[in-house]
């Protein structure tokens, strides 16, 4: 009750009395009986599940409830299982005890309680025995489609599907129909059939759906739409994201929780599965959503209290699967090697190894896991320090020793007993991981070693050897510090012939650079400091040569003109010809991802004679290992066409090439340069000494190269300063960091590809979601189409997208047999040309 006072003339104050509590008393109704509490009978079941019955068992469900409801019926299975066989134990026990006449029945009570604990610690899966399961008879209509899958009948009401076809059926689907539905759906089949399977079968099954991935890509990218709606887009994986994970957390049930004897006793299994999960990136889930390494993403490990990136942040994909494989690695804790590291081999050592420090981001295994396998290795050796050691061998101890390298942690006992041995020459690993090193002693033992082995294989005539000791050896010249000794023993063993003739296109080139070694050497300066000096100094000395030679020629009036064949160009060679340029363009191998529209619009520039293309050894390596090894289509015929037109621009001397022996001699890191490195190496050698010639770089807009002073950050380039470039005591690479290098280096895209137009959904209209299918506009008069770019058993994409047969269980409507559809309804027609 509200009562007024008026305190002033102008102040009211407002009170409020409640009254007597006793003289009115609040009426309370009585609660209905749905609302009264429920007393919880003994056999409760929470809400995620029905009701149980005695009859039906749990009723009828939909199948997000089977996990849980598998999970009860094994958890109350397990507990009346374990009170019988306490009451089991008294029993045989007590009548052990009371008399001796009952031996032969107590040790075969005994022997069946034996029995029943070793199949409780190996559990099978209810449908691995066979007992549950009845094949689905299909009707005619269907012509046989469901025969792959049969039912359980621990479910009355609903048929739970189980797959039941061979892995050799679900690998032929996965590579020969390359869609993502057909895919998505073999995965599944195979994550759902794990504890089915053999471990020949899973090792098949792993190799297989490791195809896809290449060891440099982003692993689990499969980025379909770009959505364009609040501050930076984003992009939407499809179907095989989900499909992936789901198997990596239906192994990591399988192979941690029901099995978990499978991992420590099968190591080949092991490594495979090590293996697969560093080619899918297990443990960089934000290249799953990154388009350009240039912009990576951060969805899979952030996440906003507003709810952004909810669906894909902290999955913990693969991690608790891991840490059981590095416990099954660790030793025990009497210090004792681990049961896996007993059953490798010494080769499954150095695989083993690899893998662990491939899965992790920053490629070095951890330190238990290394010192674990790597004291196993040693103790090995150490058993057959009496025995004569095979070349397999020695060539095992040169891959363990290189891993040891890449891990930062090289083991000096495993260096000292390759480098005192010669009972056979070293392998490429060796070289290879040798020049990570920096020691002197250590680099001329190696040449020396190098030498020898070269001369093994040349004796031999093993084409395959001597290219790999020439990849290899590629790498430690590059890194050895006396630059005199290693430019001779280049030129000696005749690096630069034998890399470019085995190049596709490129014998014509590399026999031409033989012929022409001595005239080329004798064209690059003493020093490469000062080279505008140089070159006013020979412009003077060539003026006088000419203004004599006229003298002569007009004295002797009979002479003919010999047109000379165009010599091959190098770079340190012609540093006249290319201070006289305006544009010179620096190829790198990423420019090629999908087709050569650009370096055949830089390459018809070159006949003006104003522009040059120069192209590093390192490059022409790349370019060739891709136009074989990729894992992408458009990448291997578009470098294939790469070699071939750069060779022909070579040929022709329109074109620069920076062979292995100048590159010895450019180059100033100290360390090996890879391609990235020494493109800008070249870059940062022209705006230091031919300042005038305005440099381009021909990369890959998607390629971190494109942005050294972020990505390219090492031991090669410590010296920061704003100055560097310009510093001549300084060495080229320290000028990464500068802003000078940036402004005098472009990075520019020539001619873009014609292609169609990015898939980005701007954003979500649901009105105009329910219209897809349908069409607005009617073809004739009277009749109006519904969904013509639909056809049964194919999904919105038409005949991109194909269900047919993928054990999709819809009782209702009978599935479709799957037949292959024909090329030329795909578009794919091949026209033959006559001659």
């Amino acid at each position: 009750m509200l009562r007024r006072f008026a305190l002033t003339s102008n102040v009211v104050l407002w009170l409020r009395f409640d009254r007597d509590p006793a003289s009115d008393a609040v009426r309370y109704r009585p609660l209905p009986e749905s609302m009264q509490p429920k007393r919880l009978e003994d056999d409760f079941t929470p809400f995620p599940l029905p009701k149980f019955d005695d009859d039906l068992g749990y009723g009828p469900v939909r199948l997000q409830n089977i996990p849980d409801i598998e999970v009860a019926k094994e958890r109350s299975q397990r507990d009346k299982f374990t009170l019988s066989r306490v009451m089991l134990h008294d029993t045989v026990m007590g009548e052990g005890t009371a008399a001796e006449a009952t031996e032969g029945c107590s040790d075969s009570a005994a022997v069946s309680v034996t029995e029943t604990m070793e199949k409780e610690d190996h559990p099978t899966s209810s449908y691995a025995t066979g007992s549950p399961l009845q094949t689905i008879s299909p009707g005619e209509e269907d012509d046989d489609v469901m025969a792959g899958y049969a039912v359980s009948k621990d479910f009355p009401l609903i048929d739970r599907l189980y797959c039941t076809r061979s892995i050799d059926d679900l690998i032929y689907q996965f590579e020969h129909r390359p869609h993502n539905e057909s895919r998505s759906a073999a995965l599944a089949d195979m994550a759902s059939s794990l504890p089915l399977r053999s471990d020949a079968e899973l090792l098949r099954m792993l190799e297989s759906i490791s195809s896809p991935f290449p060891p440099d890509g982003r692993g689990l990218n499969f980025l379909t739409v770009k959505v364009r709606k609040y501050g930076r887009p984003y992009y939407v994986s499809n179907m095989l994201l989900t499909a992936y994970v789901n198997l990596i957390n239906a192994a990591t049930v399988v192979l941690v929780h029901e099995q978990p004897w499978r991992l420590s006793d099968n190591p080949a299994l092991f490594i495979q599965l090590l293996h697969f999960m560093a080619l899918i990136k297990i443990f960089e889930p934000n290249k799953w959503f990154t388009f350009s390494d240039n912009a990576p993403s951060n969805r899979a490990d952030y996440k906003h209290p507003t709810g952004i990136n909810n669906s894909t942040a902290f999955w913990g994909t693969g991690e608790e699967l891991f840490d059981f494989m590095v416990r099954l690695v660790q030793p025990g804790g009497d210090g004792a090697v681990s049961s896996v590291l007993e059953l490798c081999s010494d080769d499954q050592l150095v695989d083993l190894l690899s893998g662990f420090c491939a899965v992790l981001p920053d490629g070095k295994a951890t330190g238990d896991v290394f010192n674990a396998i790597t004291r196993a290795f040693l103790q090995r050796l150490r058993g057959k320090a009496l025995e004569p050691c095979t070349p397999k061998a020695f060539s095992t101890i040169e891959r363990m020793y290189f891993v040891t390298v890449l891990c930062d942690a090289g083991i000096d006992e495993l260096l000292q007993l390759l480098l005192a041995d010669s009972s056979c020459p070293r392998g490429p690993d060796f070289f290879a991981a040798v020049a990570r090193t920096k020691e002197a002693a250590i680099q001329q033992k190696a040449l020396a070693l190098l030498q020898e082995s070269l001369d093994v294989a040349s004796a031999k005539r093993e084409e395959v050897a001597i290219l790999a000791l020439l990849e290899s050896g590629y790498e430690l010249l590059l890194s050895v510090r006396d630059k005199v000794a290693a430019y001779a023993f280049a030129v000696n063993n005749m690096f630069d012939y034998h890399i470019l003739n085995s190049f596709q296109h490129c014998s014509t080139v590399a026999e031409r650079l033989r012929d022409e070694q001595t005239s080329i050497a004798s064209n690059i300066p003493e020093t490469l400091r000062d080279v505008q000096a140089q070159l006013r100094t020979s412009n003077e000395r060539r003026a006088l040569g000419k203004t004599a030679t006229a003298a002569q020629v007009e004295g002797n009036s009979h002479h003919t003109v010999v047109s000379a064949r165009c010599s091959i160009r190098t770079m340190l060679s012609q540093l006249e010809y290319l201070n006289s340029v305006d544009n010179v363009f620096i190829l790198h191998s990423s420019l090629l991802r999908t087709a050569t529209n650009q370096l055949v619009a830089a390459v018809r520039r070159l006949s003006s004679g104003k522009d040059s293309l120069i192209v590093t050894m390192s490059c022409l390596r790349s370019i060739s290992v891709k136009s074989v090894t990729s894992h992408d289509a458009k990448e291997r015929t578009a470098c294939a066409t790469a070699l071939d037109i750069i060779a022909y621009e070579l040929e022709k001397g329109r074109a620069v090439l920076l062979p292995l022996s100048e590159e010895i001699l450019l180059h100033d890191a100290g360390t090996y340069c890879d391609e990235d490195l020494m493109l800008w190496t070249v870059a940062a050698f022209f705006a230091r000494e031919l300042p005038l010639v305005k440099v381009h770089t021909l990369i890959h807009s998607g390629c971190t190269a494109r942005n050294p002073y972020r990505f390219l950050k090492g031991g090669h380039n410590l010296l920061v300063s704003s100055f560097s470039l310009h510093d001549k005591e300084a060495p080229l690479l320290s000028s990464l960091y500068s802003k000078e290098l940036k402004l005098v280096t472009h990075n520019v895209r020539l001619m873009k590809q014609v292609c169609d137009r990015k898939c980005t959904l701007n954003w979500y209209n649901p009105v105009r979601a329910r219209f897809v299918y349908r069409r607005d506009k009617a073809l004739f008069d009277k009749y109006h189409v519904t969904a013509r770019n639909l056809a049964p058993g194919f999904s919105r994409g038409a005949l991109g997208h194909d269900w047919r047969g993928l054990g999709v269980y819809t009782p209702d409507h009978s599935q479709i047999p799957y037949r292959p559809v024909p090329s030329w309804m795909l578009g794919r027609s091949e026209v033959k040309l006559g001659h």
